[in-house]
């Protein structure tokens, strides 16, 4: 009995709740909130949605629908686009385009960095003078010939004579760009060789005029000469040469202590080398025309008449001193009438060798006395005439 009466009760609660939500009997909760704007979308929906949520409540007629849900669409089987068959590609139709393969070659060589030397059009003249005061547009000029591009670095080479006042002496100007001259209070009346400026900066392609004026004091008196180019440049060979500047060879001693060092004729170098007889036996060179091949141990004698040429004795490392410069030679009275012209890097002194008995001896003459350092060179220059000049040796005597 009592089980009838508790399913009694659960009926009863079932038909008075389907009685409670009656829509007839009640309004929903959401009509007490404010009217909800036509034009609102969803992101502005921050609240219950009117009517969607009253679509979804339950009907007895049927499953819940969403209102105005467009009907189904039978579609039927899904149908994919019949793109139809690829068509082949007309070859004919094509455009052929050849590109033909460049061929770029090897990749350009880099160029080997060389160390060069350019001497001035008046590399082997006397020594040019200046005396002038702190206004004067006088200059020493010198031409440095061919210069090639691709210099890297450069070093202005040149042997001065009483350059004695450091910072005031002179100005050198190459290309635009100004350098004080070296200068040294002990070099009053001295020729000091081979003086080296830094001008990587200033030296441009092909010829390059290099100028020597005078410094700020009332009178600026010097000598230049023997001025040079040192540099070097990525080419393929320094100008008017084969190969890289060759170091000079010295056949003296080597840096150290002050010593007497000597280079003989055999150890010189030559121009116009057919016209010098070296007399082997005799111990000296000399210059000459005719029928002199029987004297000449070196079979090196082909004469063009001239009787030029020159003799180079070039000393490196020298140790800073005084010297007496002494040449050796043999004296006859058919030498030279204008005397034999020697020059001591650069500056130069004529010596007469028609004295003596005519004998085979050789005779030494004191050419000079220089304060000498770094390299020497010492030059028979037979150029400037038509005699015959001789040389046996080159002697730098240190002065005690």
């Amino acid at each position: 009995m009592g089980v009838v009466r508790t399913a009694w009760q659960a009926s009863l609660a079932t038909a008075l709740l389907l009685v409670g939500c009656s829509p007839g009997d009640a309004e929903p909760a959401w009509e007490d909130e404010p009217p909800w704007p036509a034009d609102a979308s969803v992101d502005d929906d921050v609240g219950p949605r009117p009517g969607l949520d009253a679509a979804l409540l339950p009907d007895d007629d049927g499953p819940i629908v969403p209102p105005d849900a467009p009907p189904a669409l039978d579609a039927g089987p899904a149908a994919i686009p019949d793109a139809g068959a690829p068509s082949s590609l007309d070859a004919g139709t094509m455009v052929a385009v050849d590109v033909a393969p460049v061929d770029a070659g090897p990749p350009a060589p880099v160029l080997p960095e060389l160390r060069c030397r350019v001497q001035s059009t008046t590399y082997g003249a006397a020594m040019q003078e200046l005396d002038v005061g702190p206004s004067s547009s006088e200059r020493l000029r010198f031409t440095l010939p061919g210069i090639p591009a691709g210099v890297t670095a450069a070093a202005l080479r040149y042997d001065s004579f009483d350059a004695d006042h450091p910072g005031e002496e002179g100005v050198i100007t190459l290309n635009g760009r100004r350098f004080p001259m070296v200068a040294n209070a002990a070099w009053d009346n001295v020729t000091v060789p081979e003086q080296r400026v830094d001008v990587g900066g200033a030296v441009v392609e092909g010829d390059n005029v290099v100028a020597f004026g005078p410094g700020p004091l009332p009178r600026s008196f010097f000598r230049v000469g023997r001025v040079a180019l040192e540099f070097t440049a990525r080419v393929e060979r320094c100008p008017g040469a084969a190969t890289p500047m060759p170091t000079p060879t010295d056949a003296g001693t080597p840096a150290g202590p002050v010593v007497e060092r000597t280079i003989g004729y055999r150890a010189a170098t030559y121009t116009q080398r057919g016209n010098w007889v070296f007399r082997c036996d005799a111990n000296y060179a000399y210059t000459a025309r005719g029928d002199h091949a029987a004297e000449d141990c070196t079979g090196g004698y082909a004469p063009d008449g001239t009787l030029r040429g020159t003799a180079t004795f070039t000393f490196t490392n020298v140790t800073a001193a005084t010297y007496d410069v002494l040449i050796g030679s043999r004296h006859s009275s058919n030498r030279n009438a204008m005397r034999a012209l020697f020059t001591v890097n650069g500056e130069a002194v004529r010596i007469d060798q028609r004295t003596g008995d005519g004998a085979l001896a050789i005779v030494t003459d004191l050419w000079g006395r220089r304060a000498l350092s770094g390299t020497v060179r010492v030059v028979l220059d037979a150029t400037r005439n038509s005699g015959s000049d001789s040389v046996s040796f080159v002697t730098l005597r240190p002065v005690r």
